[in-house]
């Protein structure tokens, strides 16, 4: 059967803090679309030189390549994974494993420094510049974007049973009154390494209260006035140089500015600091209470539990957000991954294609500094023995500089370099040089597909990161207490008149009947509040509508031609319960399993005009195979397909149920509808967007959008086209393209244009926000205007990957999770925005995630409620499953479209398939 998509997957990174080695950097945290201050240039260390520049040019033997020779000497060695001579854990870094949810939906925090950081002046980083940009960032736009209608009484509805929920926030009991105010901090001589920054402002100890994350010094009464400059003296310990701080003045922060919360974010993240956990990314983890289980040792990993924070002004209160978070960890190095690569390679093919292959677009994290960064290019023809200028003009070996530097010593001189180019400006702007990385040096990030795919070993991880509502309130509220007791989390917060409630947030909530599934005649199926799975209606089901199928074939290797014909007599019976006609398929068996003999196969068949082709496959462990097929069928053979393993039917258990399941997504396939649910809304359309990079062509995403076409929201029009990934006016520009094809088509169905268009539009960050509203939402605008001004649009933003948990249950009562159609519009709901949280899917495992829909731009008139509602029942209709998913049917249609054209199609589809659900 076609695989289904994963959903909402977490991608955070880190590592643990190798011991006894300073950070090279403590990159401060950005918020969304706000800016706290100034950036800074940073020193030039060979991680961070322009690979063209200042190396010696390889030598290679005459008619040997250095490709050919490093493949040659890996024969015999012996390699650790952890090539440290001084103090590093051999850790790696991570990837977040947040309850499944991603990062969160506050705004961030910028640094993580305070004035009583533990700063150390021995390591200083060497600088040959540092500058300063001054002002707000280009990209700022002042205040807060407020989407709440002006005409709006209340985003509160009223539908629904009423309950008492808990979240995993915590109230700001004393809110300050501060005026904040701003300073630069200069050093002369430029001092780059952000702890040792700290270190020489500390030694003022005439400074009062203060929060300082590298670059802006923040206080709550003035240093100095707005023409002065207060400058004092400071000793490196390293080598007794006397080091000069400037600090100037550059604004105040009001109360009622953006940047205000900035702030407490920035206070809120010293004091995780004060509680002893590492900064690993961008959050905070307790590496002394890693989970070392050997069932995660066995594959390399370890397990950090941490925490996700925000801080920021909700509806009535100023609320900090907590989610628990963990980091997986991994051991193995990018050194490791080559040498694996180079030694099971076999004899044919490029080295330097496979490892493109293989490691392109990870990331990884250095063992040195705890930064990570995106492998972009695999450099064969670099060694570490080539060299580079320091700011001095003399030239240095990166081999020699890492040994003196950080203590670390590479033994592998001849592995190639892996290149990796900075997102981040440099201080005037312009992109910075390409970045040159050791392979030992670097440690993989995240888990790998192999992991991925390891049920066993997904099941261990989700036995600590899937936490259940009851031990996810223990965790929150063990935090709420540590911080009570910590004596300097207490100072610092009295020092800073703050008082944090210990007990969870309580918020009101409502919960939505159960909808009805409507199937074809009188056939309905119910389902229960606390599991919204309507799997076992179809034992004896009949569809709203099917499509007769009168000739199709299928493709099968001879060895699997038995099976073949299994499935088909189980696919004979499943198609008369569920109402189709089918005439039996044409066979055609083909040799073996090589790609060439189902093209061959394929190109045969294709001259008959079959309306269904299935294909089956050995497994699911040649995805370039399935990917052919795929681009073949929907390229230059546009039919309908439908993929199935014969490891899956060789099973034999169950296998009703899984004709089931591809009998009715070949009924979807063909243009048939599986079910409805009642939906008073009429002469509407519902419209789903969503983006997918594409994995073969960098820099290129897929941009999918699906709409319905009919007044049930059953039938849908797709189409997908590729903009570049960082084009965000481009974007804009296929969206109107695609809308307009899509209306064209529920013309064509309807001999009408819809009166109401309801746009959900997903993956969407939360300082993207104002560009998608003043850009997108005018793109559409325009085209609504080119077929009926009086079209009414409602743009709607939704949300997976956010940090938001809801437990029912009041205090004192036992926390469960909520039901499905939970919503929550009050409490921790944003005063700028006409947002909602709702909870449409059951889970069995762990915290249920809701998800976020905010309302950008609504002209439809319909009430809280409606809008609410309809969202709900939207989520009932994603034919790829008989239950609730967490987004509306058109954004997951939307996103599997995406998902197959970035990962096997990598071209847009033909046109001839566009009013079917082909991709499913």
């Amino acid at each position: 059967m076609d695989p289904e998509i994963s959903k909402g997957r977490a991608r955070g990174r880190g590592r643990a803090k190798p011991q006894g080695l300073p950070e090279a950097t403590d990159t401060a945290r950005q918020g969304a679309g706000v800016s706290m201050g100034r950036g800074r240039g940073r020193a030039k260390t060979p991680e961070e030189m322009p690979y063209q520049a200042g190396r010696s040019k390889p030598r290679p033997a005459t008619g040997t390549t250095r490709t050919e020779t490093y493949e040659k000497q890996f024969t015999g060695m012996r390699i650790s994974s952890s090539s440290s001579d001084a103090g590093s854990t051999g850790k790696s870094s991570s990837q977040g494993v947040e309850d499944g949810s991603g990062n969160g939906n506050g705004n961030g925090s910028n640094g993580n420094g305070s004035g009583s950081g533990d700063g150390h002046p021995d390591h200083p980083v060497q600088s040959v510049g540092r500058g300063v940009q001054r002002g707000r960032p280009k990209d700022f736009h002042g205040g807060v974007l407020r989407t709440v209608p002006k005409n709006l009484e209340t985003k509160k509805g009223t539908k629904g049973k009423k309950i008492m929920t808990r979240s995993n926030f915590f109230t700001l009991k004393k809110v300050p009154n501060w005026r904040l105010y701003q300073y630069r901090v200069d050093m002369l001589p430029e001092v780059d390494y952000t702890k040792e920054r700290k270190y020489h402002v500390r030694q003022n100890k005439n400074l009062g209260n203060y929060i300082f994350d590298g670059t802006v010094l923040t206080t709550t009464h003035p240093l100095c006035g707005k023409d002065d400059t207060l400058t004092f003296m400071s000793k490196r310990s390293s080598d007794d140089q006397m080091i000069t701080v400037n600090i100037k003045m550059v604004g105040e922060v009001e109360p009622t500015d953006s940047a205000y919360f900035q702030f407490l974010n920035i206070l809120v993240r010293s004091l995780l600091e004060k509680l002893k956990l590492d900064r690993i990314g961008r959050d905070y983890f307790d590496s002394k209470a890693a989970i070392k289980d050997p069932k995660l040792m066995s594959h390399k990993l370890e397990l950090y539990p941490g925490y996700v924070t925000s801080i920021r002004q909700h509806e009535n209160s100023v609320l900090l957000g907590v989610e628990i978070s963990h980091k997986v960890l991994r051991t193995d190095t990018v050194y490791d991954m080559i040498k694996t690569a180079v030694e099971s390679r076999g004899g044919g093919g490029s080295i330097q294609d496979k490892l493109e292959k293989l490691l392109l677009g990870e990331i990884v994290i250095t063992k040195y500094n705890n930064k990570t960064y995106k492998i972009c290019e695999i450099k064969m023809d670099a060694s570490p023995e080539d060299t580079f200028e320091d700011k001095k003009g003399n030239k240095i070996k990166f081999s020699d500089y890492y040994l003196k530097r950080w203590g670390f010593k590479i033994h592998d001189l001849k592995q190639p370099m892996i290149v990796s180019i900075p997102k981040e400006k440099d201080e005037r702007g312009n992109t910075r040089a390409p970045i040159l990385l050791v392979p030992e040096l670097c440690n993989m990030t995240g888990l790998s597909e192999a992991q991925r795919g390891n049920f066993n070993l997904m099941r261990d991880l989700g036995q600590y990161t899937r936490q259940d509502p009851t031990n996810k309130v223990i965790a929150l509220t063990k935090f709420s207490e540590r911080m009570s007791k910590n004596p300097e989390v207490v100072e610092e917060l009295k020092k800073w008149d703050l008082e944090f409630d210990g007990d969870l947030q309580e918020v009101p909530a409502r919960c939505f009947e159960p909808e009805v599934i409507c199937g074809g005649g009188s056939k309905k199926a119910n389902y229960q509040e606390s599991n919204a799975d309507w799997n076992n209606a179809f034992r004896n089901w009949m569809c709203l509508s099917v499509v007769q199928l009168k000739k199709w074939v299928v493709i099968v290797p001879t060895r699997d031609s038995a099976l073949a014909d299994t499935l088909v007599k189980s696919l004979k019976d499943v198609f008369r319960g569920i109402g189709m006609t089918v005439s039996p398929p044409v066979v055609k068996t083909v040799p073996d399993n090589r790609l060439g003999s189902y093209m061959s196969g394929i190109d045969e068949m294709e001259k008959s005009g079959p309306e269904m082709i299935m294909i089956i496959i050995p497994n699911k462990n040649n995805p370039d195979l399935y990917s052919m097929i795929k681009k073949k069928l929907c390229l230059k053979f546009p039919v309908p397909s439908q993929v199935v393993t014969a490891a899956l039917i060789a099973k034999g258990k169950g296998l009703m149920t899984i004709a089931t399941k591809i009998a009715l997504q070949i009924n979807c396939k063909l243009g048939g509808q599986l079910w409805a649910v009642k939906i008073p809304l009429k002469k509407a359309m519902v419209v789903g967007f969503d983006t997918y990079h594409d994995s073969q062509h960098k820099g290129k995403s897929v941009g999918a959008l699906v709409a319905s076409t009919n007044d049930t929201f059953t039938k849908f029009f797709s189409v997908a086209e590729f903009h570049e990934t960082n084009g965000a006016q481009e974007i804009s520009l296929k969206i109107a393209g695609m809308m307009t094809k899509a209306l064209t088509a529920y013309k064509a169905a309807n001999n009408s244009l819809p009166e109401r268009i309801f746009f959900y539009r997903d993956g969407v960050g939360d300082g993207q926000i104002r560009f998608v509203h003043d850009s997108e939402v005018k793109v559409i605008k325009d085209v609504l205007k080119s077929f009926n001004a009086e079209i009414k649009l409602t743009f709607i933003i939704t949300s997976k990957r956010i940090n938001t948990r809801f437990m029912r249950g009041g205090k004192g009562q036992p926390p469960s999770n909520p039901n499905s159609g939970t919503i929550v519009d009050d409490v921790v709901t944003l005063p700028e925005r006409y947002d909602f949280y709702l909870v449409s899917q059951s889970v069995r495992q762990g915290t249920v995630n809701p998800t976020s829909y905010n309302i950008i731009w609504d002209e439809s008139l319909l009430k809280p409620d409606h809008i609410q509602q309809l969202s709900y029942k939207l989520t009932h209709l994603y034919f790829n499953w008989a239950g609730t998913v967490r987004v509306p049917a058109p954004v997951q249609y939307a996103h599997k479209l995406a998902y197959l054209v970035g990962t096997s199609i990598h071209a847009q589809p033909s046109s001839t398939l566009d009013n079917l659900l082909y991709y499913l």
